[in-house]
């Protein structure tokens, strides 16, 4: 803290915070806890042990902890993305970086030296457009792929290319280059590879799942979940249909769940994964990213056997 008391002239003390005993463990694994007194004010200290949560995870962690702690907290990392610090600071989240940055609202200060470079971390997730792209490129095992072509088969208009291609670009997932007057990407990775390094970034495609009655089922709703998957895979068909869609009927339309017989589930998706399949189906990126956080052995050990099919394909 030596940074605090040379920039606010202010006597700072620090040590072991004795409530952390009292919070869940998850919070334990997730940042270091130090209680400190900056001149007369009290603040507790909190330095991530990995990479900083999402702001919506940061703004429920910090929630769970004030209820063992009655005064401000106060963030201490090592480096800060621009776009990080303009979020926490919208947020009014005290942080600090010593040597570069400091926003302590409840001390009336905000200082800046300097910020870090690196625009990788300025992004948590890719948007859709950018995941679409990105699984058109594995698609086509990471051969080099211009931005024409990509408008050709999404149906991408070229500003919506090139903020894609930009995105996989800043966060290191694709290269790119000029070949004369028309930009290509590359990827010295294998499909596989990339597709692994990419997993952090990658986005849900699903934003809500709704009950619909069958006979509400559009002629444009795709197969999606479970039904997508065991069509793929040797996974048993569920005892509900899942179709996917992206625009969300009318709420007169959603129930509750009563007859499996006569409702169906239906996932309303951020984008129109049949855009990258031949099937009238969720593709199989997109389908693997929907169905990853459900805990269940039969969808995991299908998941890894639609993947595997893909990669078998390597050339």
């Amino acid at each position: 803290m030596d940074y605090i008391e040379k920039t606010l002239g202010e006597h700072v003390t620090r040590q072991k915070w004795q409530g952390v005993t009292n919070i869940p463990y998850y919070l334990h694994y997730a940042y270091n806890f130090e209680q400190a007194t900056i001149g007369t004010q009290k603040c507790l200290i909190l330095s991530p042990k990995g990479e900083l949560d999402t702001i919506s995870a940061i703004k429920k962690n910090i929630r769970r902890i004030q209820k063992e702690w009655d005064y401000q907290i106060l963030f201490e990392m090592e480096k800060l993305s621009r776009q990080r610090k303009e979020t926490l600071i919208k947020e009014k989240i005290p942080f600090v970086v010593p040597g570069k940055q400091l926003y302590i609202p409840f001390m009336g200060v905000a200082l800046q030296e300097k910020c870090d470079a690196s625009k990788a971390t300025d992004v948590e997730k890719l948007s859709p457009s950018s995941q679409v792209l990105l699984f058109l490129f594995i698609y086509g095992n990471n051969e080099p792929l211009y931005h024409s072509e990509v408008q050709k088969r999404l149906g991408f208009k070229p500003m919506r290319v090139t903020r894609a291609a930009a995105q996989l670009v800043d966060v290191g997932l694709l290269k790119t280059y000029t070949d004369n007057i028309r930009k290509v990407l590359t990827s010295e990775l294998t499909p596989k590879e990339l597709f692994e390094k990419a997993k952090p970034y990658l986005l849900n495609p699903v934003r809500r799942k709704i009950y619909i009655d069958k006979s509400d089922v559009q002629t444009d709703y795709f197969l999606a979940g479970e039904s997508a998957l065991s069509i793929r895979t040797m996974l048993s068909y569920p005892q509900i249909d899942v179709y996917g869609t992206t625009k969300a009927p009318s709420t007169k339309k959603i129930k509750q769940l009563v007859d499996n017989e006569a409702q169906c589930t239906l996932e309303v998706w951020r984008y129109n994964p049949t855009i990258l399949s031949d099937e009238n189906g969720a593709d199989v990126l997109s389908l693997a990213i929907s169905l990853g956080k459900i805990q269940d052995e039969r969808v995991e050990m299908s998941i890894e056997e639609m993947l595997n099919n893909i990669w078998r394909d390597e050339k």
